[in-house]
């Protein structure tokens, strides 16, 4: 049985809505199947824009802000800065311990600033952990008010241990003894 192209051409002039509705069908299948391997990419691609769009959407709200932020970390930068030693400068460094013992009333026995360590915390090296053995007397309020005016001062200090003694056995001596192994913050 062989179909003639006059047959094709007759029945396509008598039926030309059901030929046209099989071609549509048939050009939606091919394209169907020839487009189903591009459809995980695109919804990939889709994503992706969507959260570079979201991304892009935040940072437009949050620059609003962006010029006093800045100004407020430049600012916390300096005050931090000033409060930082130079653990070379050895003989400024101990000068700050002897405003401490003429301001508080006590007496160094034993004042002794140690190889600095650079610290590992933040990732970097812009800060050193500048250690000092200290040794102090005095009465207990004159040690209360020096580990207040430490601690409340002006470097950041971090008291790794301390020990409280009395100075002697006797009962009418009042005088205590207080080792401290402190680091103070500071730059190279």
């Amino acid at each position: 049985m062989s179909i003639k192209n006059e047959d094709v051409v007759s029945a396509l002039k008598k039926y030309p809505l059901i030929f046209t509705c099989a071609l549509i069908s048939a050009v939606t299948i091919a394209a169907i199947v020839y487009r189903r391997d591009e459809l995980p990419v695109a919804a990939a691609a889709l994503e992706e824009k969507t959260s570079q769009s979201e991304r892009l959407k935040l940072n437009l709200v949050n620059s609003a802000q962006l010029a006093e932020q800045r100004d407020a970390l430049i600012a916390a930068n300096a005050a931090v800065a000033k409060r930082l030693i130079k653990a070379s400068e050895l003989a400024k460094n101990q000068q700050y311990f002897y405003r401490l013992e003429a301001e508080t009333g006590t007496k160094y026995k034993d004042l002794k600033q140690l190889p600095p360590t650079p610290t590992t915390k933040g990732g970097g090296n812009a800060y050193v952990a500048v250690p000092y053995l200290i040794v102090v007397e005095g009465g207990y309020s004159q040690l209360l008010s020096f580990m207040r005016r430490l601690e409340s001062g002006g470097p950041f200090c971090h008291v790794s241990s301390a020990n409280l003694a009395r100075e002697s056995s006797e009962i009418t001596n009042q005088l205590l003894v207080l080792t401290l192994n402190l680091e103070l913050l500071g730059q190279p």
